[in-house]
């Protein structure tokens, strides 16, 4: 009753104003659709956020307890506690810990043994145009790479970024999850690699300035170091190393769903709860998030090179200076590199 009492109001008030103002009915129907939708528009994008939260949970549970030991995990955290250290002093692109970095960076791909890849040497030293970044002098990828046994086949770019926020307002941001912990797992995939030589050529990514814009990544194809046809996919490593629920994101699977099968597969080989998502756009998922277009992996989807992005949610300490090594989770960081090799294991045999 008090439904069809308001209707009747509205349709009266309707009949009124369109006689005042002389306004056609469709336009008002247009009118009120409108203001339906954007009064109703926040609870839609709730639900449909709700109902993405349910699809992510309903993905498979870790069939693996443990997870095999085949990386140098001792090392791989000797790694990461230098990179996030007081010397390195947070890694910000044009401070003289991102210098260090750099240096320090291909001198272990020299200890490693890869070819380098880059401009000048290991080194490919470029300088952003555009924005706070091109007031940072200094900046430079890191590059190695190791030759597959079948050269014909399309490489695989494993990309990490090893710039920070540096020191800030007299306060160090040391990075330790974002991202020294990608940084160490490309290390210590790097070292596994040399000696158990891959199908596919891999190229190790040490990349500058994620922080600022992606121009890191962006150079690569800027100054023509890669081009997009010659590669297979992009593995994207940023925060790998802070335990939320026993969660590992991996991005990428909806814009490029032949990599669904595969990381579906390393699911069963996993100790770690990967979730396949946070790539859906706002009109599927309402408000949940996005990594898309997030971290370095952006500037090879823009150019349609396939990739996978791995990586924790946001956490408390995330760009914060309590983002340091003792607060990483190291059991769970091991759990997640191992799941990464069986990912470049598994991509390299397919």
């Amino acid at each position: 009753m008090q439904f069809a009492l308001v209707c009747c109001i509205v349709f009266l008030f309707v009949r009124i104003v369109m006689k005042l103002f002389r306004i056609p009915l469709w336009l008002w129907l247009l009118f009120v659709v409108a203001g339906l939708g954007y009064a109703f528009h926040p609870y839609l994008l709730a639900q449909m956020m709700q109902m993405e939260q349910k699809r992510l949970l309903a993905q498979p549970e870790p069939m693996v307890e443990q997870m095999p030991e085949r990386l140098d995990f001792g090392r791989q955290m000797a790694d990461l506690r230098y990179l996030a250290s007081d010397e390195l002093a947070g890694r910000g692109t044009g401070q003289p810990g991102g210098a260090k970095a750099q240096q320090w960076l291909a001198a272990e791909f020299t200890h490693i043994g890869l070819v380098a890849a880059g401009t000048a040497g290991y080194l490919q030293p470029y300088q952003p145009t555009t924005g706070k970044a091109q007031l940072m002098k200094g900046a430079a990828n890191v590059l190695g790479r190791i030759e597959g046994s079948d050269p014909a086949l399309p490489m695989l770019v494993l990309t990490a970024h090893y710039d920070h926020l540096g020191v800030h307002q007299g306060k160090i941001y040391f990075g330790a999850d974002d991202n020294a912990s990608g940084v160490a797992a490309l290390l210590a995939l790097a070292r596994y690699f040399k000696q158990y030589p891959p199908r596919h050529t891999l190229l190790f990514a040490a990349l500058d300035n994620e922080e600022t814009g992606m121009w890191g990544a962006r150079m690569l194809f800027e100054q023509e170091l890669l081009k997009p046809e010659q590669i297979k996919l992009n593995i994207n490593m940023d925060m790998l190393s802070q335990n939320t629920q026993q969660q590992l994101i991996a991005v990428g699977s909806y814009h490029y769903p032949e990599l669904e099968k595969p990381l579906q597969q390393l699911q069963q080989q996993s100790s770690v709860r990967l979730l396949l998502g946070y790539d859906r756009p706002a009109w599927l998922v309402g408000t949940h998030q996005d990594w898309t277009f997030s971290s370095d992996h952006r500037e090879f989807h823009k150019r349609a090179v396939p990739f996978v992005y791995f990586g924790v949610p946001d956490h408390a300490h995330y760009h914060q200076p309590s983002d340091t090594a003792e607060n990483i989770d190291p059991e769970f960081y091991r759990e997640v590199s191992e799941t990464l090799l069986d990912a470049v294991l598994l991509f390299d045999a397919s």
